[in-house]
């Protein structure tokens, strides 16, 4: 199935409904564009990190602090450790 649009002076182009619904894009959703090497373009909908949360099932409670903790920690060895 091929669908034709126009690009706008601002470089927008609507997305046919039929595509949107398709793969999940809803207003305000965002998406990514990836260039092939033979120059063809696919798009398709970014995935929050967020939006995963419940889809692996434990039984360990999700703990925010601990995980900001181990963020933090990996910038500092990232980045503040080895430009000292």
């Amino acid at each position: 199935m091929q669908f034709t649009t126009s690009v706008t002076q601002k470089g927008q182009a609507t997305i046919p409904a039929l595509i949107r619904k398709r793969l999940g894009i809803a207003p305000n959703t965002k998406i990514v564009f990836e260039l092939k090497d033979n120059n063809e373009a696919s798009i398709k909908p970014v995935v929050d990190f967020l939006s995963l949360k419940g889809s692996i099932k434990t039984n360990k409670p999700f703990d925010l602090n601990a995980m900001e903790k181990a963020i933090e920690d990996e910038i500092i060895n990232k980045y503040v450790r080895k430009s000292s």
